[in-house]
């Protein structure tokens, strides 16, 4: 007797090999679907470049008649395909559908998009199978703080785009079946606006992998994690709260940067202004299994974030054991209970922030309970099983609605 077919589901991401909290997303979906018995799951990723080989670029007149291509690539040994888009020089073109990727998104039987913002469900518009998104945030909000420093005709453009990737994610929940946000704040938004689809779901990750050491690192650094090129994660609030940690406490440990990009030329100028520079280190590019590695070595983990959607990383440290002092962005007052398995401080706060790092460095016995309260939550509320959980049963009855209206 054959075995029963698994429901195929084709996971939508933008720009895969970049990094960061959506592709991470992607793959832990990826890993729950395939784990599951009974879904099977193929990655895609979509251009986010102006410059990406695979599509039509204005400024390229070679690409004009090839169109868009789907090409093979691989990161961290999962294959997965690329698709191309048109016109990827304007921003709002890269969420348009495409033929090709239509016909390939047909021969799946669920497509599923996780994206930092709705607008990117679009692509799958005119795809007739059932399409979920997950998104963390809308455009308007996590690109504040990078509109109000870009002036010129580059701050007009970037205000025009963000106005027409606006409309695009009002307009997202319009196309999908079912909606999962990972914050509150999504949840009342879209939960308003698109009513019976918005499933609360935040991802999880594998609380086996990212788990505390034998032993608390007993003079461990402060460690951040994050893309240290985005706007968002305001490096220069970290920087400055640093400064005035190691002006009060001149032996207070290093601060470690770890993430895809280093920061800025002009934020590295800053930190050399403040006189921190040669007491800060970055770590790039580290495999999985070394940002583990790297989590169980610090003390605290620290988040000076403007805007978050959720915060892989504050879960990875969470599950690492690390109590976790993070600003007020979003995503993180879901994942750390103030005063339980860390610190929540108001935006921009540098005072704030030095103060609470402060707090935990003077006070081992606070900073081990801390991280056991987070290590806790973190397994209790996001390991695999947990988290995955939540989508599975979403799959399940959207397979099993489309299996009773097919036969009806």
């Amino acid at each position: 007797m054959s075995a029963a077919r698994k429901n195929r589901v084709a996971i939508v991401v933008p720009e895969l090999a970049n990094g960061g909290g959506v592709p991470a997303v992607a793959m832990f979906l990826h890993r729950v679907l395939r784990e599951s018995g009974d879904f099977d799951a193929d990655l895609i990723s979509l251009a986010t470049s102006s410059r990406d080989e695979d599509s039509v670029r204005i400024l390229a007149p070679r690409s004009w008649l090839r169109g868009p291509r789907i090409s093979m690539h691989e990161a961290h040994g999962v294959a997965y395909r690329h698709a191309g888009s048109v016109g990827a020089e304007l921003e709002y073109r890269r969420y348009r559908p495409r033929r090709a990727l239509t016909r390939l998104l047909e021969t799946y039987d669920l497509v599923q998009i996780v994206a930092g913002t709705p607008a990117w469900a679009h692509v799958a518009r005119r795809v007739r199978r059932p399409l979920l998104l997950q998104a963390a945030t809308l455009a308007v909000a996590e690109r504040v703080s990078y509109l109000a420093r870009t002036r010129g005709a580059r701050g007009v453009f970037a205000r025009l785009m963000t106005r027409a990737v606006d409309r695009l994610d009002r307009a997202a929940g319009d196309h999908v079946t079912a909606f999962f946000v990972e914050n509150r704040w999504m949840l009342e938004m879209m939960g308003t606006r698109h009513p019976g689809k918005v499933v609360f779901a935040p991802p999880g990750l594998d609380t086996a992998r990212f788990s505390p050491p034998a032993a608390p690192a007993l003079n461990g650094f402060i460690l951040s994690v994050g893309r240290w090129n985005d706007h968002r994660k305001n490096v220069r609030l970290l920087f400055d709260a640093y400064a005035l940690l190691r002006a009060e406490e001149p032996s207070a440990p290093r601060l470690v940067l770890a993430g895809h990009t280093a920061p800025a030329t002009e934020d590295w100028q800053y930190a050399t202004a403040l006189g921190i520079a040669d007491a800060v280190d970055v770590r790039l590019g580290l495999t999985t299994d070394a940002l583990a590695a790297l989590y169980r070595e610090a003390s605290i983990f620290v988040v000076s974030s403007d805007e978050e959607g959720l915060g892989i990383a504050i879960l990875e440290a969470m599950a690492s054991g690390l109590p976790v002092v993070s600003t007020r962005c979003g995503g993180p007052e879901h994942l750390v209970t103030d005063g339980e398995s860390g610190y929540l401080v108001p935006m921009r706060d540098a005072p704030a922030l030095a103060r609470r790092l402060r707090d935990l460095l003077a006070d081992s016995p606070l900073r081990e309970r801390m991280g056991r309260a987070a290590r806790e939550r973190a397994v209790r509320d996001f390991s695999l099983a947990a988290a995955g959980a939540r989508f599975l049963e979403t799959y399940r009855a959207i397979v099993a609605s489309s299996a009773a209206g097919a036969g009806a």
